[in-house]
């Protein structure tokens, strides 16, 4: 009760001080008078100005408290470093008859940077009340000197700056980059030589090329424009190429001598459309953005000024204009650019006539585009070794050229692109037709020899080959095929509900029943009607040892800490299957044993392949008998079919590879000066 008691008595205070300050006793001074008119500043007036420019204005509100009659407000007006001189202040602010609200512009020029003003204003007639005086402070920024380091020496800038010069989609080389140590600034030297005018004009624009050191930058500014999120927004102010256009309606001119007019930068803040400027946040004409994954500076919506015809916007949304500072990561590597997702209701059987085998596949989907999925390790497990393909809301298909299958022949690389015309989705029966062209190639990508054209079917999703299945269709027996390496044999497994989410199943490990309890658990999911087997401990074995259950590769002798998926077939088989996340193939479970949870053995010898059929009793089967821990032989059945394994090497004889298609460097077309490049104009 102690600390309520201190609580109530603060509360107490409280009141008893309310009380006293409402006593009548108390006399009430008030600050001052108001003098005249009561004339002064809003408190929302802002009092601190980060200058952009030398020259510029402000506009000030202003209020007063009495209303009646037209009036000048006298204002008188201090001034530090000699603001006198920069700062143009009214000397009296004018009201309407009637009026509260009025406005001031405050006028500067010459403003001196890295110098701080400070521009104290009082109005003659104010009130103690609100600020009739009040002291601005401007400041001039110095430009900021950026030092700068190379990020870059062999990047790509892909444009079509000059597509009025039937120049597109043009790709330069070997362009260094530097970027500001002070912040998201980079900077490169304009690239448009002879060389690379050649292609429009089939002979030099520089009588003299000139010096390195005399090109002018491109600089790509990231720092003094942010989005909500404060993203960078890379913005290029107008910029002098060190040469000029002209047109006359039917010749193009380029006046090398002309190494001061800005006729390239980025269109938003720096253009106006239409008597009105085009903000830096503006979505129809972008500022450039900075993708971190791929290393790429987009230089968003810019413009090329040709005097005689106006101002060439090139549009980001529909051209491509950047510059890739790691030409490596040009090459698509679906792995890296996107994120995948499992789906485990798309997983079904995968029928090969390349390989001559069928198994089931997993399936996963991208999430930053939903019509793109792949197949992990289709063929091979080596690394990255997926299979890419698209299918669009109207079920066509199509796949992405150059994939990397994993494979090998005679020391090359086996890609697969798809065959022309042959791939197609059968929504209603659930079958994926894909028509692949395998071919060798380099290490560079570069078509060697063609090897082989198949037809591979994929039949999408689980409910080819499963049933949706409630916890209670898995509770029984089930004969189970096991093997050593040497024999094998089949014996009864019992599966029982534990509770609404997991089943227990005994029998599994081959030990007496009668001496050791080998419990393991499966997770049921309702949604899918599935269950889920991991990895996971079991009881000690009956010397003591500790007790696990793992997925098991029984080709080559490996286990894994990861799951299996299982589910009931339409003949009534359980059914267990790679989850789509493992790192391998695994097509049987064992039970293992370790003396400190790090070195294991097998318990028995044995493992359990992951197709278990319905157990019922019948005479020979209740001829089974269990021997002693370990020693367990099973009747010999040799009739099951293991998993399929993973090749590596297709011996299949090359053919002469077939022309591919390449996208040219550069695209040499008419000369098209669109006259719409008149409505903008440059701001000032």
């Amino acid at each position: 009760m102690k600390r309520i008691n201190t609580l109530l008595l603060a509360l107490l205070s409280v009141v008893t001080l309310t009380w006293t300050s409402c006593n009548d006793s108390i006399e009430y001074t008030p600050v001052g008078p108001v003098e005249g008119a009561g004339v002064y500043f809003p408190t929302s007036t802002r009092t601190s100005y980060e200058l952009e420019g030398t020259s510029g204005s402000i506009t000030l509100d202003v209020m007063r408290t009495d209303s009646v009659g037209a009036l000048d407000a006298t204002l008188t007006t201090t001034f530090t470093e000699g603001g006198e001189s920069v700062f143009t202040v009214p000397a009296s602010v004018s009201f309407a008859d009637g009026a509260s609200t009025s406005s001031m512009t405050i006028n500067y020029d010459n403003l001196v940077q890295g110098t701080t003003y400070n521009v104290t204003m009082a109005f003659d007639e104010g009130t103690p009340y609100a600020n009739s005086s009040l002291t601005l402070t401007f400041l001039y920024p110095e430009e900021v000197v950026y030092t700068w380091k190379e990020v870059s020496k062999n990047a790509i800038l892909k444009e079509s700056i000059f597509g009025f010069l039937s120049m597109s989609n043009v790709e330069t080389t070997g362009i260094v980059v530097e970027k500001a140590n002070e912040g998201n600034v980079y900077r490169f030297r304009v690239p448009f030589d002879n060389e690379y005018f050649y292609d429009a004009f089939e002979g030099n624009v520089f009588e003299e090329e000139p010096a390195p050191e005399e090109i002018p930058y491109i600089i790509v500014d990231g720092e003094t424009y942010k989005d909500d999120n404060g993203n960078s927004l890379y913005y290029i102010a107008p910029t002098a190429l060190g040469f000029s256009f002209s047109y006359d309606g039917q010749y193009i001119y380029i006046d090398t001598a002309d190494k001061t007019t800005a006729n390239f930068g980025s269109v938003a803040g720096n253009l106006s459309a239409g008597g009105a400027n085009i903000p830096v946040t503006s979505t129809d004409y972008p500022l450039g953005s900075f993708d971190e994954k791929k290393q790429i500076l987009n230089l968003g919506t810019v413009f090329m000024y040709v005097d005689g015809v106006g101002y060439q916007v090139i549009d980001s949304k529909t051209t491509d204009v950047y510059l890739a500072l790691d030409p490596a990561l040009l090459e698509p590597d679906y792995d890296r650019d996107y994120t995948w997702h499992s789906v485990p209701e798309a997983t079904g059987f995968f029928t090969s006539e390349l390989l001559g085998e069928s198994w089931m596949q997993a399936v996963e989907q991208s999430d930053e585009d939903p019509t793109f999925y792949r197949m992990p390790n289709l063929y091979s497990n080596a690394e990255k070794a997926h299979v890419y393909f698209y299918i669009d809301e109207k079920g066509a298909v199509s796949i992405p050229r150059g994939q990397d299958t994993g494979l090998t022949t005679f020391g090359n690389m086996v890609r697969l692109e798809g065959t022309p015309n042959r791939s197609s989705y059968d929504a209603e029966t659930g079958t994926l037709t894909l028509a692949f062209t395998f071919y060798l190639s380099n290490e560079d990508g570069d078509a060697l020899a063609d090897l082989v054209s198949v037809t591979e079917t994929f039949l999408w999703g689980q409910s080819s080959e499963f049933v949706a299945a409630d916890i209670t269709d898995y509770v029984g027996n089930w004969l189970v095929t096991f093997e050593s390496g040497e024999d094998g044999g089949q014996s009864p497994v019992t599966i029982s509900q534990a509770d609404a989410t997991t089943l227990k199943v005994q029998g599994l490990s081959l030990m007496n029943p009668a001496t050791y309890d080998d419990a393991m658990y499966l997770d049921y999911d309702a949604a899918s009607g599935q269950v889920v087997f991991n990895f996971q401990q079991v009881a000690p074995d009956p010397e003591g040892y500790l007790g696990f259950v793992a997925p098991f590769n029984s080709a080559e002798g490996t286990l894994s800490m990861e799951s299996l998926i299982g589910g009931l077939t339409r003949n009534g088989v359980l059914k267990f299957t790679d989850a789509p996340t493992n790192q391998g193939t695994y097509d049987s479970m064992i039970y293992l044993i370790s003396p400190n949870g790090q070195q294991f053995g097998m318990m028995t010898g044995y493992w359990n392949y992951l197709e278990w059929e319905p157990y019922t009793e019948t005479a020979s089967t209740k001829s089974l008998k269990f021997a002693a821990p370990k020693t367990f032989k099973p009747t010999v059945n040799k009739g099951f079919t293991p998993r399929r394994t993973y090749k590596t090497e297709l011996n299949i004889k090359p053919q002469p590879a077939q022309k591919r298609n390449a996208s040219s460097l550069r695209t040499k077309m008419n000369v098209s000066l669109p006259a719409a490049g008149n409505n903008f104009s440059l701001v000032r």
